[in-house]
Formats: C-alpha cells, structure tokens, sequence
C-alpha cells in the first residue's frame, strides 16, 4: 500500500464539480479523513506505534490537531480507520490485478507475485502491518480487521484454486488448506526478509515456493 498524504486542499480537489452544500461537505471530510490517515501511516512507518503523538500526524498532514479529533473522536478511531484503508488498498489492488490475466494458473502466479512483492515494493506496510499485529491481544477491533485480511486472502486463492478444479487444470486439492499453507509460507519468509535481508535470496526463496506451489496444484 502507498498510502499519500494529501497536500491540496479538498476544495482544489472538487472544482469544477457541481454539488450540493452537504455533498461537498461529505467529501471534503472524505479528503481530510484521508490526508489525516496518509499522515499517520507515514508517521507509524518511521516511528512505531507507540513512539508518535496526534501532534506529530498534525504537522505531517499539515493541519491542526483540533481537526483530527474533529473527524476523529480519539487515536483508536484514527488507527482503526488507518488499518482498514490499508486492507482495502492491498486487496483491491490484489483483486484487480488478478482481473487482467485469463486464467487460474495466470492468476495465482499474479496473486503470489503480489503477495511477494509486499516485502520489497511494499516495506513500511508491511512494518506497519506488524505494529498493528501487537495490537490484536488488546484490541478486539484491530483483531477483526486483521483476520478479514488474512482471510480475504485465503478465499482470494480459494476460489482460484475451485476455478482451476472446475477447468480441469488443477488437482482435486484441498482448496482450503492448500490456501492456508501459502499464506503461512509467504508471512515466515517475508518477516524473515525484513527482520535480515542477508539470510538469502528473497527471489531465489520466493520462485521455489511458487514452484512448491504449482508443482502441489498443477495437472502434470
């Protein structure tokens, strides 16, 4: 996910659309909500969870801290909206990606890449990813959106893997489990990743377990 943080301000965003007093108010909440959020993503990457205040998102998104608690009623309202607009993003991205390509062996080769892609186009996602995960023993609205993502991304690969059962390109596998074992696979290797670069040779590793992959699904 790249999420920017927004410089313009909302009404340069909508000149020249015709809209009502409460539309524009809506997405002029919209913008700021989003220019708030891109803030404090960028913030949480370099500083942690923890090590960041609403002062700090203020002044990266360029804006009072009044205003943040005016759209936001306090900082786990901010980060719950944050972690949301981050699941969507990779899974929207995901998902259409996944669109462009014709078949189920084309798409879970796309849906690997992207899942693999995160470790080096995707870093402070990931990082941020990793501090919300802290989080899910106390935190019973970030435990929820946590799950939703690890399981949108099981059922993302679960119905490619029925696709290919159906057209007769994949094995009769369990769908489900083999879906489970990827996304477990791609979480060690990528926290290994970012824990030491060093320890090998992320493509290296990442094209072997593609091929583990396709090598348990694929009609010989």
């Amino acid at each position: 996910m790249a999420v920017k943080k927004t410089r313009s301000g909302p009404s340069d965003q909508i000149k020249g659309v015709r809209l009502s007093r409460s539309q524009r108010g809506k997405q002029i909440a919209l913008l700021r909500k989003k220019q708030i959020t891109g803030a404090a993503y960028e913030i949480i990457a370099e500083k942690g969870y923890y090590n960041f205040t609403m002062m700090d998102i203020a002044k990266r998104a360029g804006v009072s801290s009044g205003l943040i608690h005016h759209y936001f009623k306090d900082k786990e309202n901010m980060l719950v909206t944050l972690l949301r607009e981050m699941q969507q993003t990779v899974r929207i991205n995901t998902e259409k990606a996944i669109e462009e390509v014709p078949g189920p062996k084309e798409k879970l080769e796309v849906f690997m890449d992207r899942a693999f892609d995160l470790a080096e186009a995707q870093r402070e996602y990931l990082y941020v990813t990793y501090d919300f995960l802290t989080q899910i023993k106390f935190n019973e609205r970030m435990k929820r959106i946590m799950s939703k993502l690890y399981r949108g991304y099981r059922e993302t690969m679960v119905e490619i893997l029925r696709e290919g059962k159906a057209r007769g390109i994949f094995k009769d596998v369990d769908e489900h489990y083999t879906a489970s074992l990827f996304i477990s696979i791609m979480l060690g290797i990528e926290l290994q990743y970012v824990i030491d670069s060093t320890a090998f040779l992320y493509r290296e590793y990442t094209n072997k377990i593609k091929s583990y992959i396709f090598d348990l699904v694929l009609k010989k």
